[in-house]
This record gives C-alpha cells, sequence and structure tokens, in this order.
C-alpha cells in the first residue's frame, strides 16, 4: 500500500517521517499528473507547489490555523490533503470539485479564490476577525508581488494586531515570466543575503529556503509558527517540478487541457491580426497584465518589444498606462481576460470612458469558460460596460469578424471594447457585411415573423443550430447577427417592431443585451413582444461549456423547446 492510499487528511501525515513525506509528495505529484492529463487543470504552478503545502499541513493545524491560498492555482495538494482525494479524479469536471479553493466544498478552504494578490487582505480581515489563537497563513505566488492589492494588503499588515505569516512562493514566474522592479529584488535576494528585506512592511524575513527539501520547510515553517510577530518565509521552488517538460516550458504547461486542437482560436486569430495592424501602423501598442501566452500576444511581443508592455499582474494599471499611451498620440489594445477586466472598472470608466480615450480592450474569455468555474466566468462586462459613457461595444460572431471589427478599430477615435469567447474559431458563415458602428447583419433572409438576436460568438453559433431545430419542427425564425451590443442597430430595431422577437446573449439578464432591447422599445412607448435568454445573477460551476449550458436551458434544444411553446402559445 502506498503512503498516499493511507492519508486522508492533514492528521494523517503529521505520524510521518521526512523519509515517508519525500515519498508522499512523489506520489502527489504522480496523482496530479495523472489527473490533469485525463481532466486538464493547472499543472506546472501545482507539482512546484507540492513540498511547500505538505510542510504547511505537516507544521500548521488547519482547519483551526487559516491557510489562504493566492488565486488557487497551487492548491491541488491542499485539496487531495483535506479529504478530496478520492474526488480528485473529477477535477474541473461536470458537477466534480473545483481546481480552486471553495469553501463549499471543504472547512480546509478558507475562502473561494481565482484571482491574483486577494490572500493577505483576506488576512488582515481574519487577523483582525479572530481571537488570536489561530495562526493565519497566506500562501502566494511571486506573480502575485505584481498585484497593486498585496502592497495594500501590506501596508495594512502591521495596523491589524495580530500575527501573520506569508509564505512567499517564489517560482519565478507568473503565467508568463515574471517582470518588473519586484521580480528584480526576487532575483536579488535569491543571490544575496539580506538581513531584512521586508523590514518596510515589518516582516521577519526567513530565506531563501529550498521549497522542494521538505526538512528544510519544516524546520523554516515552525521558526515562522514560534514567532511573535509578522513574518515572511521566501521559498525557492521549480515551477513543473517532476515533469521534465513542464519544466523545460512551464508556460506551456501553466494549464493543460488534453484536448486536441483542430482551429486557430480567438486569441490566437486577435494575436495574429494585432501583429499585422502594428506592421501598417507604427502607433499600435499592446498591453497585458501578465497574460501574454495566454490573450495571443507572445508573437506580438516577439515582433515588436518596443511597443508591447507586460505589467504583470495589475489591470488597473494596465488600462491606466493604456490611457496614458493614448493621450500621448499611441493606439493601445489592451487584451485581457473578461474576468479580470473587473478589477479594472474604475479605470475604465474614469480614466478612460470619462476622457473618451481611443482604448481598445480585447476581451478574452467572455461567457461561460469550461472548467475554471464561478470564478472565471466572464459573464459580467456587457452588463458593467453598457453604462459607460463613450465606450463601443462590439462581440464578432467568427474570426472573419473578428480580424475586420479589429481592422476598423484603427479608425476608431473612441473607446472600443472588443469581445470573444475561449473558443475555436469553427463556425463558419456565409454573410459577412461590411463592419459599420452599430450595425448589425441578417444571416437568414429576414422573411420569417420570428427573429432571434443573438450577440457574441457563442450565442450566434446556438442561434443558428436552434433555428435549425425550429424548421425542423415548423416554425420560421430569422437569426441577426447583433455583433455591436453598443450602439444597437436602431433601423433593424424599427424594422422588427411587430414581430416575435428573442435575444440570446453570453452574459448575465440583469443590465445585458436583452435588458437593453427591451429598453429601447420601452423608452419609445413600443408594445413589442420580446422574450430575453440570458444568465441568471448567479455564480455558475466548473465544467464543461455543454454541460453547463444545458443545466441552465440556454442550449439549443432547450431553447427551441422555449421558443416554440412561446410561437404556439
Amino acid at each position: 500500500m502506498s503512503i498516499l492510499e493511507k492519508v486522508n487528511y492533514p492528521k494523517d501525515i503529521k505520524k510521518l517521517n521526512y523519509d515517508q513525506l519525500d515519498t508522499l509528495c512523489g506520489e502527489i505529484r504522480e496523482l496530479i499528473l495523472k489527473t490533469v492529463f485525463s481532466c486538464g487543470g493547472h499543472l506546472s504552478s501545482n507539482l512546484g507547489a507540492v513540498e511547500a503545502v505538505v510542510a504547511l499541513h505537516y507544521v500548521f493545524d488547519a482547519p483551526k490555523d487559516k491557510i489562504i491560498f493566492d488565486v488557487g492555482h497551487q492548491c491541488y495538494t491542499h485539496k487531495i490533503l483535506t479529504g478530496r482525494k478520492d474526488l480528485f479524479v473529477n477535477l474541473r469536471g461536470n458537477e466534480g470539485i473545483s481546481g480552486f479553493p471553495k469553501s463549499q466544498e471543504s472547512e480546509y478552504d478558507v475562502a473561494n479564490t481565482g484571482h491574483a494578490s486577494t490572500s493577505i487582505s483576506i488576512a488582515c480581515g481574519l487577523a483582525r476577525a479572530l481571537s488570536g489563537d489561530e495562526q493565519i497563513v497566506s500562501f502566494i505566488g511571486d506573480g502575485a508581488m505584481t498585484g497593486g492589492l498585496t502592497y495594500e494588503a501590506l501596508n495594512d499588515l502591521a495596523c491589524t494586531g495580530n500575527k501573520q505569516i506569508i509564505v512567499l512562493n517564489d517560482n519565478e514566474m507568473s503565467i508568463s515570466k515574471n517582470v518588473g522592479l519586484i521580480s528584480n529584488y526576487l532575483e536579488r535576494l535569491r543571490r544575496e543575503r539580506i538581513k531584512r528585506p521586508f523590514s518596510l512592511f515589518n516582516l521577519k524575513y526567513i530565506g531563501v529556503v529550498d521549497g522542494h527539501d521538505i526538512k528544510a520547510l519544516i524546520r523554516a515553517f515552525k521558526k515562522a509558527k514560534a514567532a511573535d510577530e509578522p513574518v515572511m518565509v521566501h521559498v525557492l521552488t521549480k515551477k513543473g517540478k517532476g515533469y521534465p517538460d513542464a519544466e523545460k516550458d512551464p508556460e506551456k504547461f501553466h494549464g493543460y487541457s488534453p484536448s486536441a486542437q483542430k482551429y486557430p482560436t480567438f486569441s490566437q486569430i486577435a494575436g495574429e491580426t494585432l501583429c499585422k495592424l502594428a506592421q501598417k501602423d507604427k502607433n499600435v501598442y499592446a498591453v497585458t497584465a501578465a497574460m501574454a501566452s495566454g490573450t495571443g500576444l507572445d508573437e506580438f511581443a516577439k515582433r515588436f518589444p518596443e511597443r508591447f508592455a507586460d505589467v504583470g499582474i495589475a489591470e488597473a494599471h494596465a488600462l491606466c498606462m493604456s490611457a496614458g499611451l493614448a493621450i500621448g498620440g499611441k493606439k493601445p489594445y489592451f487584451a485581457v481576460y473578461s474576468t479580470f477586466l473587473q478589477r479594472a472598472y474604475d479605470q475604465l470608466i474614469h480614466d478612460v470612458c470619462l476622457n473618451s480615450l481611443p482604448v481598445t480592450l480585447l476581451i478574452d474569455r467572455c461567457g461561460i469558460v469550461a472548467g475554471d468555474g464561478e470564478t472565471h466566468q466572464g459573464v459580467f462586462d456587457i452588463s458593467f460596460m453598457r453604462a459607460l459613457p463613450s465606450l463601443t461595444i462590439a462581440c464578432p460572431k467568427d474570426g472573419e469578424e473578428l480580424k475586420a471589427v479589429l481592422r476598423w478599430s484603427l479608425e476608431c477615435k473612441t473607446p472600443l471594447a472588443i469581445r470573444y469567447p475561449k473558443a475555436e474559431d469553427s463556425n463558419k458563415y456565409d454573410v459577412h457585411t461590411p463592419i459599420i458602428a452599430g450595425k448589425w447583419e441578417y444571416l437568414t433572409d429576414g422573411k420569417a415573423d420570428n427573429v432571434l438576436l443573438a450577440t457574441g460568438a457563442a450565442s450566434v453559433a446556438d442561434a443558428v443550430k436552434t433555428a435549425e431545430m425550429l424548421k425542423d419542427k415548423g416554425i420560421d425564425i430569422d437569426v441577426v447577427n447583433a455583433r455591436f451590443i453598443k450602439p444597437f442597430d436602431s433601423q433593424l430595431l424599427e424594422e422588427i417592431k411587430n414581430k416575435r422577437i428573442f435575444t440570446l446573449e453570453d452574459g448575465v439578464k440583469t443590465g445585458g443585451f436583452g435588458e437593453g432591447v427591451v429598453a429601447y422599445y420601452s423608452e419609445r412607448n413600443i408594445a413589442a413582444d420580446v422574450t430575453v435568454f440570458a444568465f441568471d445573477e448567479k455564480p455558475y460551476p466548473q465544467g464543461s461549456v455543454e454541460f453547463i449550458m444545458k443545466k441552465t436551458a440556454t442550449d439549443p434544444t432547450s431553447l427551441a423547446e422555449k421558443i416554440y411553446a412561446k410561437v404556439k402559445a
């Protein structure tokens, strides 16, 4: 029997000697590799954190002691050790366990986290709220040290009146290679012995500790636990540890998908097209917040390094800096995941839209995102952007239209948001009319008494499938590619006002596209018959896109049934 078979909770590892703990770490790595190769997930970062997490649970007494995982990319070992080993086989799957910390799953998960740089802030709140008997530990990656929220929390840490322990997992990377002053400083700490490198924040410093030496880790964590002041333990790990391919290319294996790619992704198309625009226009400038690979900007960074900025995990700064680029005469394109754009909302309003600056947002991972669950679903951006002044919102239906919108964007003199999903460009259409701001297009002949207005690549594809199903049932319905959410195509809306109208979008209902159509007619005292299909305002857990769409009854089969019932009523 393996050691891992006998380990179900942290109390079980406290009985093991160092050799047994080393063996256990190897068995955990094998389980992570086997599971991620089957289910997909975050591979490199979790492989690198195995020993550190095992040592944490060996020294500290969770759940009484609070271990807060920043981002959650490093929590697989934690899940295996805290009663979820047998559930790990369905990691990130339909009705399986989350790939991120989730308090509904286990009392060992202190908070639901999926975005970087939050752990120390949460710890500051816990330090104020709890009795003081608990150890409060933030397990934070070096990439999260590029996020501004970390420094707001460090500034507050000494005021909380309770000891905290920060474990800095330094693997020299976020998803991409780390950038900036903090990265350079951590590199200096690895080379030199500095007595109190974080004295500005009143932190006792322990490090640099070999993150794969279980004995050294346990010794360092015991020292931190015994201290009577805030402590930072600096742990040096190898991202991708134990899997040679991931060690050589940790960025490639940061997120692993077992499915083979057949078509270019929207991210790749956006990156390739932006390179062509940069070749044509010397003012084109690309910006990312530690997501060069994920957003398709790798090639741009190589070809145009003088017009590329990776600012680290700092979306607010990225967008505000883009405003400065625009003021200075450049044409900035900020590529960002929908879920991470949320962190720059003030800058979008205050610095970009109120100043009506020609900043273009390339919003990736819109709509439902497979596997990553509620912290990564891109279902809120339509609602929080529709209210903003001077902002145009485009949702191309396919890769060809994405290219066309990007070419058109060079001439756009105001803020522009271009939305697209985490998906391959697998749906092809015969209709591709010229891009005109606010102009929609029919994908059918426009003669039916029923109209389905769909916005966004995923929704348009589902709308076409729905229309085909309805045709088999004897119902004709036109499909309109509402490729601009803002402004609306008022001419088309006027033309269809006496028809039965349905709307479909890949976002939440409140404040969304469909509610905008309803408001359009209401404001004009037009008694239009409009039915809105959108997501309810609630968290959407991990699972495949197809599974979540069926569960929410927004898949083509469910839509066809609902529309059929409405038409026949």
